[in-house]
This record gives structure tokens, sequence and C-alpha cells, in this order.
């Protein structure tokens, strides 16, 4: 609008002036003068209609807000594939927005709900489904299917995970599994071969004990073999790992009652202590990994692929392998998800909701399926067993989820603040506080308090 009044606006002057300087010359006839000034208005007016026509055209475009709970180096990848979806489908704008990860993310989601003014598209983790179950839309396998999304073509566990009661909640367009990292320069260095990635407890302590050197002789460690975060990302979660792999669960079935005290439990939560304490491959005291990795100070870690983009490019040589089995009866690593959520009464907008389910089955097939695959692992089948798994770093991650070797979180509306209290009296145990024991019983008390409100 504004640049259509300027441009009447200077259309008007011009005009004056070829009036004037005509006028001065006194070389042409006023015939010749009024042809050639109706000829300059009829060419500005041509001119002016092509402007309004465009203006209009970029004005009515079905704008798409989508909230984003990712950070880190996933930000530029996601800009990337907005931008090709923006390029390719002119009609549409989708507007990404980040916003902080965690409790204060999903404040504001419920925020803006409750107002009247969510955006068109928030994505979740696979544990947040039931926060927002009544305020989103959800849809049938057929529904899904008309608008392109085929559940035949994606991997299914994830898929059973944003069902509930018969109704598919959400879009999945990715997989976020924890896996171990590794340096395969100091596996060599170390006499092991780094296509034998430790796969049970033995081998990895086998394999940390190999990798825990005093490099200089100074009686102090320079690289230790392992090393646990001090971070909620993801240290609690390889306790639940854990403790899955043991039989054990967070809650029972009916998400009614903590159950994570348990002999698995202690025993999940001594191990990670012994690692330091018994066994000597890692430091006595949390760390941070991400810099100690690439600083080379440690030469295994776990952690989930949206570490991977950021270890790229740094002057080390590394792999990825599925977790190790550290209990007793299965392989399982704690897996997320990224999910697309639409917020209830979007469908009575009928421009608006095609618009947004246009972006989210462009996102969830090959389209978005190229980007995710460098941040996390597609649920779309054809990427995942493709390219993905041809990958050096992400094809780890991509075996561990093929092979069934992940669970999904128990999905609460308090998990956030379950996980919470859990990891707070965690590291009250690390911290030499309190023991496994008492640590497992303070959070289950506080677990089971949430549960009862």
């Amino acid at each position: 609008m504004y640049n259509t009044e300027i441009k009447t606006i200077r259309t008007s002057a011009n005009i004056s002036n070829i009036r004037q300087a005509t006028s001065k010359q006194g070389k042409v006839t006023m015939k010749k003068r009024g042809k050639m000034t109706m000829k300059k208005i009829g060419l500005l007016a041509l001119s002016a209609m092509f402007l309004m026509s465009g203006t209009a055209f970029a004005a009515g475009k079905e704008v798409v807000n989508y909230w984003s709970r990712h950070g880190s180096s996933d930000v530029a990848i996601m800009q990337k594939m907005v931008g090709e979806f923006n390029a390719s489908h002119p009609g549409i704008d989708v507007k990404l927005q980040f916003l902080t990860w965690g409790g204060a993310y999903y404040g504001k989601v419920r925020s803006s709900i409750l107002a009247g003014n969510p955006p068109q598209i928030f994505d979740v983790a696979a544990y947040a489904p039931p926060m927002f179950r009544n305020n989103v839309e959800s849809f049938s396998a057929e529904a899904l299917a008309m608008l392109g999304i085929n559940l035949s073509n994606f991997v299914p566990t994830p898929w059973k995970a944003a069902e509930y009661r018969g109704r598919y909640f959400g879009t999945v367009n990715a997989i976020l599994p924890l896996g171990l990292y590794y340096n395969t320069d100091m596996f060599k260095k170390a006499g092991l071969d780094p296509s034998k990635p430790p796969r049970n407890l033995k081998e990895f302590l086998e394999y940390a004990k190999k990798l825990t050197v005093d490099t200089n002789g100074d009686g102090k460690i320079d690289q230790w073999g392992f090393m646990l975060r001090n971070n909620f990302v993801p240290t609690p979660w390889i306790w639940e790992s854990i403790l899955v792999q043991s039989g054990g669960s967070i809650l029972n079935k009916d998400l009614t009652k903590a159950t994570f005290n348990t002999k698995a439990g202690i025993d999940a939560l001594n191990l990670m202590l012994n690692f330091s304490r018994k066994y000597k491959i890692a430091p006595p005291t949390l760390a941070d990994t991400t810099t100690a990795f690439v600083a080379k100070k440690v030469a295994m870690v776990i952690s989930g692929p949206w570490d991977i983009a950021g270890y790229k490019g740094k002057k080390m040589a590394f792999g990825t392998a599925p977790m190790p089995q550290f209990g007793t009866q299965k392989p399982a690593a704690w897996s997320s998800l990224d999910i697309y959520f639409f917020p209830k009464g979007l469908r009575k907008d009928a421009k608006k909701w095609k618009a947004t389910m246009t972006f989210a089955a462009w996102a969830a097939g090959p389209g978005g399926g190229k980007y995710y695959a460098q941040m996390f692992l597609p649920s779309l089948l054809s990427v995942l067993n493709g390219p993905v798994m041809k990958d050096p770093y992400m094809s780890g991650f991509a075996r561990e989820a093929t092979s069934g070797g992940i669970y999904f979180p128990q999905a609460h509306k308090a998990m956030q603040e379950i996980y919470a209290a859990i990891w707070s009296n965690l590291q009250g145990a690390f911290a030499g506080k309190m023991t496994a024991e008492e640590a497992l019983s303070l959070a289950e008390e506080q677990t089971n308090r949430i549960l009862a409100r």
C-alpha cells in the first residue's frame, strides 16, 4: 500500500516536470505535447497497475506461523528448509520462530492457545502430547493419507506414539534417539577397531579402561574413556534407558504411580556412579561432554543426533553407534520425536488450513526429510533407509531405530516436571550428597505428589 502511494506521488511530480520542461522549450506543439503527456500517463498508469498487482499478490500470501523449540546448529538447517518450501510455494509464507526449549516453551504455547492467538504449527517432544490433546487437531489414518501422508511409508513406532484412542495427534517428522559417540583416532591408538564399537556393558568397560589414559605421565588422567554430562540433556535419559533395559519404567501402565525406585532403578544409578567411583573410566564430577569431546579429553559420550552437526567440521574423527546395552534384559535407548501440532479450530479457516497442511505434508515427506536427515532421523522410510543409512554419522542412530532398539518416554502431561524432579535428585547422588537409594526415594515421593494433583 505505502509503495503504491509513493509511486503515485512520484508519478504526479514526473508529469508536472514534463509539462513544465516542454512549455519552456517551446519546440513542441500543444497537440504533440498532449499526445506525449497522455502516452506518458498511460505508461505510468500501466506501471502502477503492475506494481499494485504485485503488492496485492504479496499481501495475498497465506501466512503460516510456526513456533519451534529447536536451537543451536538446528537453526540454520531449519531456516533453509522453510526457505526452500516458501520459494517453491509462492502462495504460502511460513514464518519460523525459535523459542527457548523446555518448560518455558510449552508454557508460552499454552498461553497463546488460551489467549486465542496460537501459531498454526508448533513442534513438541514425544512426551508432550498429553499437555495439548484437548487443544489440537487430530486425524484418522485416512485423513492423513488424503493430505499425502501415507503411514505405510513411515517407521511405524513413532506414529504409534502419536496415536491416542484411534486418532493421530499431529504429524511425526523425525526420531531423536540416544546413541554412542566415539573418537575413532583414540580407538585406533588404543588398539581398538573403530568398526566394532562396544555393544554391551562388558565390552564398554573394557574399551573405556583402554581409552582412559595419563598421556604425559604426571599421574593425572588426561583422556577419559567416558564422561556423563552435567545437564538435563541427556543424563537422566541415560539412567532411564538403563532402567528400561532391565525391564523397568518410570511410571506404571496407568501413569498413576512412580515405579522407578526399584532394584532396576537403583542398579542403573549405581552403575552410572561407579563409572567414576569403581571403574575409574570417568571423571569424578559431571562435565560438559560436548566441549570435552571436541577437545579430545574424552573418547566416548552418549547423546543424540542433534550433536552431529556441531561436531562436523571440527578437527576430529568420530563415529556413532547404538547405545550399548548396560541393563540386563534388552537393548533400549531413550528417544524423543519431532511432532507438529495444529491448534484446534484451525480447520475453520479453509485457506489457512490448506496452507498449513501443505507445509506439514511437505515437511514429513522427501522435501523436509532431506533437512531432518541433517539433524535427526527422518521418520520417512525412503529417506531413513536410503541416504541416512549411508551417512557415516547418522547411520549408527539409524541402525538403532530400525532394529527396535529404541523406546519413547511415557506420555504424561506432567512428564517435564517429573523429569525435573528426577534430575534434581540424581544430581545430589552424583555430587555425593546422597546415596542412589536416597536419591530415588526422594524422587519417587516428589513424582507421586505430582501425579496425585
